[in-house]
């Protein structure tokens, strides 16, 4: 018999926004089930409907467009005017591994990704200051491929995480994002859309910063890296790492390496 409590219920097109350091989303509305991707301080979302017990919400998330399950007790409401300010008006990326910020007379620690809206009186105290300390990078600000590389290897032996966004877990396709959104660019998070960002180059053209894509015994794509030049890439496996790879589509046995054969390389910037 299905349990009514977790029966999803239509509910009132509502809008919120992260205001803790990071809040996770599930495939399902119970604990336990598979974490799909993580919201962090500054980003928003949809609600779409709710559990029987209200307990869960069904969101969908602004970045990455993800839908599934957050707890309610986590929701942080906001207008839909708001919420269009909030996506659409200038506001700055962390670029620190953790960083604290001051909200409501509580101090928050942030991870690198998180938005803060510099239009967004919330954030600022009765004399009109933002108590923040730690790195951040103007949303419209592009970084050099140098730079981009360079924040990448900010999540150096961060550990593998499924759906993590954060530097104490991290999901492969995550990592890319994250990297690229750190450093004023937008990558999608899937192989399927990586596949289809930018422009393909030559082996001989790749530059700093490239995405790097990696096919099976079967040349279906299911890995990517970003270059760091020396014909090496930064990915995940197991955790953030580098690895010496071949440019040139050749073979590259190794026990159990998602790195067998590079397939395409994408230039997005």
């Amino acid at each position: 018999m299905q349990n009514e409590n977790l029966t999803e219920w239509p509910i009132e097109h509502q809008f919120g926004i992260c205001r803790m350091s990071l809040v996770s989303i599930y495939l399902e509305p119970t604990r336990g089930t598979g974490l799909i991707t993580q919201l962090l301080f500054g980003e928003t979302y949809e609600v779409l409907g709710i559990t029987g017990d209200e307990k869960w919400l069904k969101v969908k998330t602004t970045e990455g467009l993800s839908t599934g399950w957050m707890f309610r007790a986590q929701h942080h409401s906001i207008s839909e005017e708001d919420f269009y300010f909030y996506n659409h008006e200038d506001y700055q990326v962390v670029t620190s591994p953790v960083s604290t910020v001051k909200y409501q007379g509580e101090q928050i620690y942030i991870l690198a990704g998180s938005h803060l809206h510099i239009g967004s009186i919330e954030l600022f105290d009765m004399g009109g200051v933002l108590e923040f300390k730690g790195n951040t990078r103007h949303v419209k600000d592009k970084a050099t491929r140098e730079e981009l590389t360079s924040m990448a290897k900010l999540f150096m032996h961060v550990p593998f995480l499924s759906g993590g966004r954060g530097f104490f877990g991290i999901g492969a396709g995550s990592f890319i994002q994250l990297a690229y959104k750190m450093s004023g660019y937008k990558a999608p998070k899937f192989i399927s859309k990586l596949m289809e960002s930018g422009k393909s180059v030559d082996e001989k053209k790749i530059q700093l910063g490239d995405i790097v894509i990696f096919g099976n015994n079967k040349d279906i794509p299911h890995h990517a890296g970003i270059y760091v030049g020396e014909n090496q890439v930064i990915h995940v496996w197991g955790l953030v790492r580098v690895d010496k790879i071949k440019l040139d589509g050749s073979v590259m046995v190794r026990n159990n390496s998602p790195l067998y054969r590079v397939l395409d390389i994408r230039s997005v910037l």
